[in-house]
């Protein structure tokens, strides 16, 4: 029973790292498709396809806002990530 009841929270633990570490490898990558869009807007460039891949990006005046799906979405947790970041001048 107590082996049991230790593999169940050490499943749950396991759940929880892989959500954390999901949701932070979306975070850095939301990071930095936003800094490169940015970039490319402020220098009145295309964005590129391959840039869109996996983020969805809007223009909000002199901001870049862009968000990214999670890989793996627990019920009840943010299933995106966002970031944003401002057009240099």
């Amino acid at each position: 029973m107590e082996l049991v009841a230790c593999a169940a929270v050490l499943v749950l633990a396991a759940v929880a790292a892989l959500t954390v570490l999901s949701a932070v490898r979306a975070r850095i990558a939301a990071e930095r498709i936003a800094d490169q869009a940015a970039v490319l807007l402020a220098e009145r460039r295309p964005l590129p396809p391959t840039l869109r891949d996996g983020a969805q990006i809007r223009r909000d005046g002199d901001r870049v806002v862009v968000t990214v799906a999670l890989p793996m979405a627990v019920p009840g947790m943010p299933a995106t990530e966002s970031a944003a970041a401002t057009l240099p001048r």
